[in-house]
């Protein structure tokens, strides 16, 4: 799980910087996560990224250890389908003020407020991803074959037909 440690994971996912890019990116879900390692791992692993947010951010009411502890617990009953780029890229877009600036209070609140903002956005893209998707196979420029065979066909007999009129004069 090294390569997963907050400091690691910001490295590794420098360049992931929109939601397609995190929709690519080869992360573990927060329930992977679980899975492999047990719901306490978890609640602690997320601990330690909202630690070190509260020590990235310089204001004068920090949380506390137990608004920490809470904090987490709340998102992973909500937010288990996260990956570990989708909180990456949430809490580099915090810290550069994406969400907005924090007068001198960082709580779970805000960091709650944050998560819905970003699942919101994030459903949107991924909607927009899947109708994308989906419609390169819509509008595909390579017709199917039986349309094809159709169309040919339809040619082919009209110009048998005017073929064999034609023979006939």
């Amino acid at each position: 799980m090294d390569d997963y440690a907050v400091p690691a994971v910001q490295v590794r996912c420098r360049m992931v910087n929109s939601y397609p890019a995190v929709f690519s990116c080869d992360m573990p879900s927060l329930i992977e996560i679980e899975k492999a390692y047990g719901y306490e791992f978890l609640q602690a692993y997320l601990e330690g990224w909202i630690v070190n947010l509260r020590e990235f951010v310089n204001v004068g009411k920090r949380m506390t250890d137990m608004q920490t502890f809470e904090t987490a617990m709340i998102i992973l009953q909500d937010y288990k389908y996260l990956t570990i780029a989708d909180i990456n890229l949430l809490f580099k877009r915090a810290k550069s003020g994406y969400y907005g600036k924090l007068y001198d209070r960082l709580d779970g609140q805000i960091i709650l407020d944050w998560f819905r903002s970003y699942d919101k956005e994030r459903a949107g893209a991924a909607v927009e991803e899947s109708i994308n998707e989906a419609s390169k196979y819509n509008a595909d420029c390579y017709e199917r074959t039986s349309g094809q065979l159709a169309v040919k066909e339809h040619e082919f007999k009209k110009w048998q037909m005017q073929h064999f009129t034609n023979a006939k004069e």
